[in-house]
């Protein structure tokens, strides 16, 4: 294959020269042409998105006159942005040269920052038309995880910004995610608010918890997350359903036996949403080969469903998407119609709940017990009524915050800000969700 290079190259280089003028270098380009169609080439998975006419700044080029900059926008999720800087730190060690700068700043500041940066890394920041307006440089928007609902997708796509996630599933980040619903469904089983008090008062045998075997548990969602989840939850003995947002060819909402199931008929729920491109992570479509389908029997699609499915859990796993369409799903209706008691765990976003209509379910016993690792509003304030509550557990956003989960998305935000310092495109381990190639 190298005496081919060879041979294309020579030819080319003959015929850009005139050498070969009176050998006719219409046929021997075709033939080099023909050559070339045998050399393997390497798929480009992503390119960068072309910006718009915004001068020298804006070029897609490689960057030799000035560090690349990614910019942390904001100070939480401390130790994403330390794994990157030393990862990135290493790169230009090796390379000797200082290519790459990794820079961080505290959300009321990313307006003003964000025009010297060429890689914006959101976290929990809203990234609007505005902010992006002033992002002169800007190329890549790279979440550090799978949450993009934060980021205003047109205008980063009519600006020419390419938009990417880092799946789940290439990350650890969902394993880690799915560990952290199941200690969460635990908590609350087994009133762990409760624990505490017993051990300040010096009470033994208290509080009466409840087991997960037997126990009917639902898993709203069917993405990567949810996925693992009913993998782990499987042993503990539970009776599984699930549920996801849509059923394009119909083959998702069945039993194991392969009947055909109403909606009534499922102990199931689902976030009754239409799959928007915004979405955080998309969900796989059905597999008939796929062992964790088997784990859950019961599915649905729907509202619908959902009332039908919570009216009989004794759980609630949120491990669905969160869209403009199912912001605050687990409203008033949505609870009114649930098994009195339920427990509700949420691994997936804080704005999927009504606020007021999850207190007044605490207050009034139709909620067992809430235990989320997310919020409303983030950071949770502690005095709020909902964090105060003695059947309520939260936890920091610390469901992917895990030393394997971060160190690998730190690797591969390096390897994405390395790639476009050089002038390339994104690499197929992240996945650009405005319009793919663009």
């Amino acid at each position: 294959m190298s005496n081919v290079r060879g041979h294309f190259a020579d030819t080319i280089r003959l015929i850009e020269a005139g050498a070969l003028s009176s050998r006719r270098p219409s046929l021997l380009l075709l033939v080099a042409l023909s050559l070339a169609s045998h050399i393997p080439t390497r798929r480009a998975p992503h390119a960068l998105a072309p910006r718009a006419s915004m001068g020298d700044r804006s070029r897609r080029g490689a960057i030799v006159d000035r560090p690349l900059v990614v910019l942390f926008c904001g100070l939480e999720f401390h130790q994403g942005f330390a794994c990157t800087k030393r990862r990135c730190d290493a790169l230009n060690a090796a390379s000797g040269s200082a290519g790459i700068e990794v820079v961080a700043c505290a959300r009321s500041e990313v307006a003003a920052r964000i025009a010297d940066a060429d890689i914006a890394v959101p976290l929990m920041t809203r990234l609007d038309d505005a902010i992006l307006g002033a992002a002169t440089r800007l190329r890549l928007v790279l979440q550090f995880g799978v949450g993009l609902e934060g980021v205003d997708e047109a205008a980063c796509t009519r600006r020419g910004i390419a938009l990417a996630r880092v799946p789940s599933q290439h990350t650890g980040n969902a394993d880690s995610t799915a560990e952290m619903a199941v200690f969460l469904l635990l908590a609350s089983m087994r009133r762990v608010n409760e624990m505490a008090d017993s051990i300040r008062d010096r009470t033994l045998g208290s509080p009466w918890g409840r087991s997960l075997v037997g126990a009917r548990v639902h898993i709203v969602g069917w993405g990567d997350i949810a996925r693992k989840i009913a993998r782990r939850l499987a042993p503990f003995g539970c009776e599984l359903s699930a549920s996801r947002a849509r059923d394009p060819d119909g083959t998702w909402r069945r039993r194991r036996d392969g009947r055909a199931t109403s909606a009534r008929s499922l102990r199931t729920a689902s976030d009754g949403a239409p799959e928007p491109p915004d979405r955080p992570e998309p969900e796989p479509e059905p597999d008939d080969d796929d062992p964790t389908e088997a784990l859950v029997p019961n599915r649905g699609v729907g509202r619908e469903d959902t009332l039908a499915a919570i009216a009989e859990c004794d759980a609630f796993v949120l491990a669905c998407a969160q869209t403009p369409a199912n912001r605050g799903m687990v409203d008033a209706a949505f609870l009114d119609a649930a098994k009195p008691g339920a427990v509700c765990v949420n691994v997936a976003r804080g704005g999927l709940f009504d606020r007021d209509a999850v207190l007044a379910a605490l207050n009034d016993g139709r909620l067992g017990y809430l235990a989320s690792d997310v919020a409303w509003a983030e950071p949770l304030d502690p005095s709020d009524a909902v964090a105060r509550h003695p059947r309520a557990y939260f936890t920091p956003h610390v469901g992917g915050v895990t030393e394997s989960s971060y160190e690998t998305m730190a690797a591969i935000v390096a390897e994405e800000a390395a790639r476009a310092r050089r002038g390339e495109g994104c690499s197929d381990r992240v996945s650009v969700v405005n319009g793919g190639e663009i």
